[in-house]
């Protein structure tokens, strides 16, 4: 349990949402019971007894429905933030945990109610310009995504005019406190979005029964017009106390939570305005579950929930917002970001949204004054599942990528400001729908016309663990990544097999093709001296990868080194090969595309995880993963909330990151590491922040001295500065 309070969960009472739709009353009694089953949901091994005295505790003194709010809802903020002269910042030892609290409760309702405790001391200050200046727009005003006050972390961030972060995608950056506005300010927009992305969308329709029936678009329409009418009830009812003006504005919504707090505290019996309020809140709460991954929702397929919605495509239409959030409330968040989009297959639709990133930057850079920030632009195509007709797999996709990579050709040929702008290449999206070898050919020729940067995500999410590690040495190999190229995620190399075997079970599913490819590359690791510590395991790996073999191929009797060479040339373009007649001349390959021995790939069994692989196996190929890329310097971008949200962790107390330490520490040969931020808006954090819980895991999580973390953070940060995507030209498409 992160909290020692029931509050936290108040935003995600979803009986109490469906009993004021109803047009019925929602008493304390319902709100105190319903807290404890939710929490109950979350903390399922704790014992009852235990839960209803938190329960008592939490609700200890309230009394009335208003006193959640204006004593339960501030107690909340109260434990997890602190002041400094104006500013509002996170307790540094209760960062990580903050960062669960907001995926259940916008942070700005938790500042505002923090501010209205703490800062006030007279209700006209709400209202005032200087009230504004001093304490809303240096906590609120670009972002609600607050840090924790690290003196040696906010030194760092002058000496270097911010940080880089160097995994961020432009998409999914925009946080839930400025979507919500949006949402209510242009309801049917937002709603049209969602409607067309359920049409024919699985995960946005998963996502949008996940929760509650009320997430449906055309229920969640309703709640919205709801949410639009509290608003204004609320605004009517406070203005004849504290006369705030009702705006869509991120000023107007914090003003509103502190009015309303204080309305509350002078008018506790005030039933219709608690009531309009905590039914606001839920409306609000239903939102942000579906804006920010929730902590129990593992995996890449949850996350591509969030990515599917449309809820925040209207907010997303132009850049600047966007661009001012990341930059911070002081606009001083950010030296360099290496924003990721996707790119188009014409030449002009490339021109017409790099055009529009970087006028957005351009705004940004206006604010900002003399310590502009730069952005750097990464073309990441898209992993998409195959739509086989024919014996080639992946054809469509191929095709495509061909089309996508000769439009960046030729822009980067015109000479142009936007070509000069991509500094580097990517793929992203769902490993278990695309492998790196349908990426060769289009990275192979984008290198040789010029392109000198790439990277690619791997390792981040996988049926079994080795399946997560052969991925990274795909990319690597396949993907002829050189020194100063990086990998994203490479969660694999890095989590625990104790831990990821915590999450799994004893048992997986995976494709009997997938499993047997995952034993042939720790074979070959082993046959080709990357893994001599695992010699012995040869003859059962053997034996294993004939098995399964004949079970896909049982007309052919492949021999261990024809897989082996088959798998290698993978890489190359098979439509090519297809082509020249090559592809019939290796057998096994060819077998592999064809539409039959596909389907017997796919098949699904269940493996012991440990079945020939225990855990210090594992380990030995996470090492020999991790040496081959510390020896051709190739990076890991590693990203904390994406990967403890994503992947197989149950808190920041496992990171991965702690490992890498370690091992590097005891000797072993560990690659450069960077930052980044993956989805800025869906995981709720910002570059700084990232920072902030590196700091915080090293010291309070695992008791490293202030100073040897500071020298891992300072590290981390000079790496950053070696391993960007340079690009000399950059600077003048910018001016």
């Amino acid at each position: 349990m992160k909290s020692n309070s029931h509050i936290s969960y108040l935003l995600t009472d979803y009986l109490s949402l469906s009993s004021y739709q109803e047009g019925e009353d929602v008493t304390l009694d319902d709100i105190e019971r319903r807290l404890m089953i939710i929490a109950r949901e979350h903390n399922y091994v704790i014992p009852h007894h235990y839960l209803r005295l938190v329960s008592e505790s939490s609700f200890r003194g309230i009394t009335k429905v208003s006193q959640v709010f204006t004593e339960g809802l501030i107690q909340l903020a109260n434990d997890f933030l602190e002041r400094r002269n104006n500013r509002i910042y996170v307790r540094i030892e209760k960062f990580n945990a903050w960062q669960e609290q907001i995926a259940y409760i916008p942070p700005m309702l938790l500042i505002s109610a923090y501010i209205f405790k703490n800062v006030i001391s007279s209700i006209t200050d709400i209202v005032s310009d200087s009230f504004y200046n001093q304490y809303i727009a240096p906590n609120l005003g670009n972002t609600s995504l607050i840090p924790s006050y690290i003196s040696q972390l906010e030194e760092l961030k002058k000496e270097n005019n911010g940080f880089n972060d160097l995994h961020i995608h432009l998409n999914g950056t925009m946080e839930t406190d400025s979507v919500w506005l949006d949402i209510l300010h242009y309801p049917e927009r937002v709603i049209h979005n969602m409607e067309e992305s359920a049409k024919g969308n699985k995960l946005a329709r998963e996502q949008y029964e996940q929760f509650d029936n009320w997430t449906r678009p055309d229920k969640l329409k309703r709640l919205i017009m709801q949410a639009i009418n509290l608003r204004e009830f609320l605004f009517s009812k406070i203005c004849k106390v504290v006369p705030v003006i009702e705006s869509f504005t991120r000023q107007a919504e914090s003003s509103l939570y502190i009015s309303v707090l204080h309305y509350l505290s002078m008018y506790p019996d005030n039933k219709e305005v608690a009531s309009s309020f905590h039914h606001y809140l839920l409306i609000l709460g239903l939102v942000n579950q579906m804006l920010v991954q929730q902590p129990q929702c593992f995996g890449f397929e949850q996350f591509q929930h969030y990515t599917s919605n449309g809820l925040r495509e209207y907010s997303e239409q132009e850049y600047e917002q966007r661009f001012l959030q990341l930059a911070g409330n002081q606009l001083d968040n950010i030296k360099i970001i290496e924003g990721r989009f996707s790119p188009k297959d014409k030449e002009y639709k490339n021109n017409y949204l790099i055009d529009k990133i970087r006028r957005g930057w351009l705004l940004l850079n206006n604010r900002q004054g003399c310590n502009k920030s730069d952005i750097r632009l990464i073309a990441h195509f898209i992993k998409r599942a195959d739509k086989q007709k024919k014996d080639i797999r992946f054809k469509e996709l191929r095709l495509k990528n061909r089309k996508i990579c000769e439009a960046l050709i030729s822009l980067r040929n015109s000479g142009s400001k936007n070509g000069k702008a991509i500094v580097g290449i990517d793929a992203a999206a769902s490993e278990f729908d695309t492998s790196p070898e349908v990426f060769a050919p289009v990275f192979k020729k984008l290198r040789e016309k010029g392109f000198q940067h790439f990277t690619y995500h791997a390792g981040e999410d996988f049926y079994h663990l080795l399946g997560g590690l052969r991925a990274i040495y795909e990319a690597i190999t396949f993907l002829d990544l050189q020194r100063g190229d990086r990998i994203g995620h490479a969660t694999a190399a890095g989590v625990a097999p104790e831990t990821w075997a915590h999450n799994v079970g004893c048992e997986v599913v995976v494709p009997i093709g997938a499993y047997m490819d995952d034993l042939l590359f720790v074979y070959y690791l082993i046959s080709n001296n990357e893994c001599k510590a695992l010699d012995s395991l040869m003859p059962r790996l053997y034996m294993r990868i004939t098995e399964l073999s004949r079970e896909i191929y049982p007309n052919d009797d492949f021999q261990v080194y024809d897989l082996i060479y088959a798998w290698k040339r993978r890489q190359e373009d098979i439509l090519e090969l297809a082509d020249s007649d090559e592809l019939n001349n290796i057998k096994a390959l060819r077998r592999y595309h064809q539409k039959e021995y596909v389907e017997k790939y796919k098949k699904e069994i269940k493996v012991n995880i440990f079945e020939i692989l225990d855990e210090k196996a594992l380990r030995e190929v996470q090492l020999a993963i991790l040496k081959i890329m510390h020896h051709k310097e190739i990076a890991i971008e590693t990203l904390p909330t994406s990967n403890i949200f994503i992947g197989y962790h149950n808190s920041f107390n496992t990171y991965h990151l702690v490992n890498w330490i370690r091992w590097e520490k005891e000797g072993k040969p560990i690659p450069p590491i960077v930052l980044g931020t993956d989805d800025a808006g869906i995981f709720a954090t910002n570059i700084y922040n990232e920072y902030c819980h590196i700091y915080t895991l090293l010291v309070y999580e695992y008791d490293f001295c202030i100073n040897e973390a500071f020298e891992i953070i300072r590290k981390i940060n000079r790496d950053a500065n070696y391993y960007i995507f340079n690009n000399d030209s950059l600077y003048a498409a910018n001016k």
